[in-house]
């Protein structure tokens, strides 16, 4: 037998207090449909990159030789477009001083200049958010924001801006970030769990600190789900639900780094691609199993001061990328910018390795790569460094080197993605017109 037969649509294997999201199944009803609904990812990387490493030499296909910031993507090239030349205005001083950092964060996906005084907050929605309040009608999640480094949600932090502007790239209302998750075990217990009605926090902390995987708690509902199913979906089911097992146990191993303060220089070298490395396959789960189709992910906060030191980097990230020209920290930038897209390159295994019916996450998703700085030496808010990758359910356009119009605002090209996407806005921030990829 080669489909299931048709079932009733359903959502979750349920059990006592778990609730456990499916992957995409042929016999379920809808399915079908959900698979090619465009998914959305904004990935956010810090103080800008060495753009001579980033930017191809010529426009139009992509060189035989990929530049050196970009050779880890190499295996994802046939979807990768980068776009040179865009702009955010907004990120520039005009007239407020010095704050690049916390304006590039804020402007990312806002084209808003934010509000710089003291314990005050004023942006504008992200286009994330834009989308989430369309896109996120189907889903249990609207969206999801995650990354590697806590939000700040209070205080100053960049030459009198708030912290909030650096630590965040998703808002929700102009004086509202979205709520970052950062730590691996909570974001799986929004996927996989569920409280009972009323539960307090230390009551619900108690019961899944006491019960086992949460595939023994839905086990019963599989094992009848299983029965009901045809060959290939059964394979399916039984390939989720062994992720889900295997990023059960990583958590569990994991959780001694997860302890760590991954803000500082000085946490332990490992834990910051630990975290990553979960972080990112949770998110490829959330997208898989259709429990929302938009999402940010942070690698680091802007400004972010992070020692690699496994890259042989004792010195910060923010710190050496006001390099001035100074060869050896050019060299440990390059060697971070370069790390930085070997992660990404991962990110992308983990999507195209996440199936969604016929196709993979990968191929039904939009994903937009990049930075509010260009060189984060001269703190340059021009000709910013974008990758836009993935297939978006067959809406962009081929891979290759596009330069745009100079000081093209960045908005536009997010305006355009939304478009892409099935959401049609006329406006975002200080976008003048659409730009289609």
């Amino acid at each position: 037998m080669k489909h299931s037969k048709h079932l009733a649509r359903r959502t979750f294997l349920a059990g006592a207090g778990a609730a456990l999201a499916l992957p995409w199944l042929e016999g379920v009803a809808g399915a079908r449909q959900v698979a090619r609904t465009p998914r959305l990812l904004w990935i956010y990387v810090p103080n800008g990159v060495h753009m001579a490493d980033w930017t191809p030499a010529e426009v139009g296909a992509l060189p035989a030789e990929l530049p050196p910031a970009l050779a880890p993507l190499e295996r994802h090239r046939d979807s990768l477009r980068v776009i040179s030349g865009l702009t955010h205005a907004t990120g520039r001083a005009n007239g407020d001083g010095p704050g690049d950092h916390a304006r590039a964060g804020a402007t990312w996906l806002t084209g808003v200049q934010p509000l710089k005084e003291a314990g005050a907050v004023r942006l504008g929605v992200s286009a994330d958010q834009v989308a989430a309040q369309r896109l996120g009608r189907a889903t249990r999640f609207a969206s999801l924001a995650v990354g590697v480094e806590g939000a700040r949600n209070s205080g100053q932090c960049d030459s009198g801006y708030a912290c909030a502007y650096s630590t965040n790239v998703s808002w929700t209302s102009p004086t509202v970030p979205a709520g970052k998750e950062t730590d691996p075990r909570a974001l799986f217990d929004r996927l996989c769990r569920r409280g009972w009605p009323g539960e307090s926090d230390a009551a619900r902390d108690a019961r899944l600190a006491t019960r086992g995987s949460v595939l023994d708690l839905v086990r019963a509902d599989a094992q009848r789900l299983g029965r009901a199913l045809g060959r290939e979906d059964g394979t399916r089911l039984d390939s989720y639900l062994d992720s889900v097992r295997e990023l059960e146990r990583r958590l569990e191993s994991s959780s001694e780094h997860l302890d760590a303060p991954f803000e500082r220089p000085e946490a332990d070298p490992g834990s910051y691609a630990k975290r990553l490395e979960l972080l990112r396959d949770l998110l490829a789960l959330a997208l898989a199993t259709d429990q929302t189709r938009v999402a940010t992910f942070m690698f680091a906060n802007e400004g972010s001061n992070r020692a690699y030191r496994q890259l042989g980097v004792k010195e910060g990230h923010h710190s050496l990328s006001h390099h001035r020209e100074e060869a050896d920290k050019v060299g440990a930038i390059r060697r971070i910018n370069r790390y930085h897209t070997e992660l990404l390159a991962s990110v992308f295994d983990a999507l195209k390795a996440s199936p969604l019916g016929d196709s993979s996450v990968y191929d039904e998703t939009i994903i937009v790569y990049g930075s509010g700085l260009a060189d984060g030496n001269r703190h340059q808010h021009e000709n910013l460094p974008v990758l836009v990758a993935g297939n978006g359910a067959g809406t962009l356009g081929a891979a290759r080197h596009e330069r745009v119009a100079k000081h093209t605002p960045m908005m536009n090209m997010h305006l355009g993605l939304l478009e892409a996407a099935g959401v049609d806005v006329a406006r975002l921030g200080d976008s003048t017109a659409k730009l289609r990829i």
